[in-house]
C-alpha cells in the first residue's frame, strides 16, 4: 500500500509523533517513557509492538486513526519493514521527532 500524502499528510504524522512524545514530560527521560509505553503497549509479552497492539494503544492514548493511517504510522516507526515496532525502533523514532 502507497502513502498518500492527500489522505494522510505528513504534517498529521509529526503531530501525532508530537502528541504521542509529549507524554515523556512526565518522566525523568525519553527512554524511561519508552520502556514504559513498550511495556503498556506490547500485551502478549513478546518484546514488540504488533499492529494490533499498536491500533489499540494509540485509541487507549485517544489518538483515533483510520485502519490506513494507522498502517502509514506504523510504517513510520517500523525501520527494518518487518510490520512491528521493537523498542530500538520506537525509541528512535520518537527521539527523532522535532518539536515544533
Amino acid at each position: 500500500m502507497e502513502d498518500n500524502d492527500e489522505v494522510f499528510p505528513q504534517a498529521s504524522i509529526d503531530a501525532i509523533l508530537e502528541k504521542i512524545k509529549s507524554g515523556a514530560l512526565s518522566y525523568s527521560s525519553l527512554q524511561e517513557y519508552v520502556i514504559h509505553l513498550m511495556k503498556a503497549l506490547d500485551k502478549n509479552g513478546d518484546e514488540v509492538i504488533s499492529f494490533d497492539e499498536f491500533r489499540d494503544g494509540l485509541k487507549a492514548m485517544k489518538i483515533f486513526l483510520s485502519e490506513h493511517e494507522v498502517n502509514t504510522l506504523l510504517r513510520v516507526f517500523d525501520h527494518n519493514g518487518d510490520g512491528k515496532i521493537s523498542m530500538e525502533e520506537f525509541y528512535n523514532t520518537l527521539s527523532s521527532a522535532t518539536a515544533e
